[in-house]
C-alpha cells in the first residue's frame, strides 16, 4: 500500500470484524486501527487539540465508524479504576477509511508520532 501507483482499498464502514490494519481519516486527525491486535491509535493533525487517546489503546467496541458520519468507539483503560470503566472517542466526520499495511501503523518503524 506504500506504492503510489496502487489505489488504496477504501471501504465505507468498519464494524471491527474485518481484520487487518486501517487508517481512518477525519478533519483533524488520523486514527489507525489494528483489528488483528484489537488496538487503535490517534495521531492528531496540526491544530487538533491533544486528548487522552493520543496513543495506542486496546479497542473495546466500535459503535459507529462510517464515511460521512462521526466516528464513535470505546477503548479499555490501562488498568482497573473505580471511577472510569472505559475511554471513548468521538470524532469529526469521517472522510475516508482505507486499508493499510501493518508497516504503516504508527510505531511500526520504531518512531511514534507526537
Amino acid at each position: 500500500m506504500d506504492d503510489p501507483a496502487v489505489e488504496p482499498i477504501r471501504v465505507r464502514e468498519l464494524r471491527g470484524d474485518e481484520g487487518g490494519a486501517w487508517r481512518v481519516v477525519t478533519r483533524d486527525s488520523r486514527h489507525y486501527f489494528d483489528l488483528e491486535l484489537g488496538t487503535v491509535t490517534r495521531v492528531r493533525g496540526a491544530g487538533a487539540p491533544p486528548t487522552i487517546n493520543d496513543r495506542t489503546r486496546s479497542l473495546r467496541s466500535i459503535d459507529t465508524l462510517r464515511v460521512g458520519a462521526r466516528g464513535r468507539w470505546t477503548m479499555y483503560t490501562d488498568g482497573w479504576d473505580e471511577d472510569v470503566d472505559f475511554f471513548w472517542a468521538q470524532t469529526s466526520l469521517v472522510a475516508a477509511i482505507e486499508a493499510i499495511s501493518r508497516d504503516e501503523l504508527p510505531g511500526a518503524d520504531g518512531v511514534v508520532p507526537d
